[in-house]
């Protein structure tokens, strides 16, 4: 199960979990923007079954659940960004975003 990008439980959370808070995407795709190729993926498949048997769906056409724009373990306030709290990611295990964050810190 590890693929070389970090440590095992790392690599399982970001790149195989699949998380009810993402809509069903895995953080690596929604940080990657990947989502959106897997959404249009899973919306053909889905499509073609209600063309062939609409009479399974009874609440009409599926469709696929997009990631919220914005998700927050412990989230930071107005009042608190106002006061100075930091709103950056505190624990970037995702390859990515340590890059990205080591850009912005360089």
């Amino acid at each position: 199960m590890h693929g070389g990008r970090g440590p095992p439980y790392f690599d399982w959370y970001n790149f195989s979990h699949h998380h009810s808070g993402l809509a069903g995407f895995t953080p690596d795709q929604v940080f990657t923007g990947r989502y959106k190729e897997v959404a249009a993926a899973k919306q053909a498949v889905l499509d073609v079954a209600y063309r062939d048997t609409p009479e399974r769906f009874v609440k009409g056409r599926p469709r696929i659940s997009m990631p919220p724009e914005q998700v927050t373990i412990n989230p930071v306030t107005p009042e608190q960004i106002k006061a100075g709290e930091s709103v950056a990611v505190n624990f970037p295990t995702l390859t990515s975003v340590r890059q990205k964050n080591e850009l912005i810190l360089n």
